[in-house]
């Protein structure tokens, strides 16, 4: 790869690749491509970008910001590198042909669905940055695209733009700054109190959570409850809960080095160090031990 020292769009990427991509497409903005992985370069990017190990193995040096990380990159790791970082990679070894999947989302479409499902300021939104991850839901939908990319939309375009649309309310969702999920009048709750059961978990995420808890908020039964909240968010109470503590386990593993792992999982609500590096590797493809360590790198 080429060095870049200006920002590209997604449009852009194949200019800077050693070898041309594989194949490529774009729908509603985004941008896919499918490509080898480049030895080395140095890129800044105008628009986010997710990528995916596709095929093989290749051992990785990252640098974003100047803050580097290295390890293994094998099929399903999963990248994101924010829009406006300078990243850098190496790759120091690989085998069985590597092959990646890069998917470019522009800034200005997360800035709408921040605002349309959210209502919140975009100029707030941060893309958290990830290395060696697993998410099953974007390895899921770079798949799906590059297979459309690849048999020229076969599905239609709608199917494509679809998928491009539920990946950015992803990204949202489990790679932002933003806290909470977006609200929705529905299920049978108001939003207030959907708000309120919201801020409540937030503010007792180190402490025992019931059901009747919630639901006491809500001045509706256990099960009404339940089934409202999942019809409300999408996913059920107790795995709202544990999303949300895994995600303040890993601010407290990156913002306090020193902290313990129990010491992590008391002041993030689990039980115990297992019970955390049981959701956590579930969450992350990590143990709270090895996502310390290669973020340290």
């Amino acid at each position: 790869m080429n060095v870049s020292k200006t920002r590209i769009t997604g449009a852009q990427f194949p200019d800077v690749l050693t070898t041309p991509p594989e194949t490529s497409a774009a729908w509603n903005a985004f941008t896919v491509h499918v490509h080898e992985a480049p030895d080395r370069g140095t890129m800044l990017c105008s628009d986010h970008l997710v990528g995916l190990q596709f095929r093989g193995n290749l051992r990785l040096r990252r640098g974003l910001n100047g803050r580097f990380e290295e390890g293994w990159c094998g099929s399903g790791n999963v990248m994101i590198i924010p829009a406006d970082h300078t990243s850098t990679w190496e790759v120091r070894e690989y085998s069985g042909a590597p092959l990646g999947i890069s998917v470019f989302v522009p800034k200005a479409f997360l800035s709408r669905v921040v605002e349309n499902y959210w209502g919140a300021d975009p100029d707030q939104l941060e893309i958290r940055p990830t290395f060696l991850s697993r998410d099953p839901v974007i390895e899921s939908i770079l798949t799906r695209l590059a297979s459309e990319a690849r048999n020229g939309s076969p599905s239609g375009s709608i199917y494509a733009e679809s998928a491009c649309e539920f990946l950015a309310h992803h990204l949202i969702r489990t790679h932002s700054s933003l806290t909470t999920p977006p609200i929705a009048p529905s299920g049978g709750l108001p939003v207030r109190r959907i708000k309120l059961v919201l801020d409540y978990i937030e503010e007792h995420l180190a402490r025992s959570i019931t059901l009747q808890q919630l639901a006491a908020l809500t001045e509706v039964s256990p099960r009404h409850f339940e089934r409202a909240f999942r019809q409300a968010l999408g996913v059920p109470p107790h795995s709202y809960v544990v999303q949300r503590r895994v995600d303040s386990a890993r601010r407290l593993l990156t913002e306090q080095p020193t902290l313990a792992i129990h010491e992590v999982a008391a002041r993030s609500g689990f039980s115990s160090s297992s019970h955390l590096a049981a959701a956590f590797r579930r969450q992350t493809g990590h143990t709270p031990t090895s996502f310390r360590r290669l973020w340290s790198r």
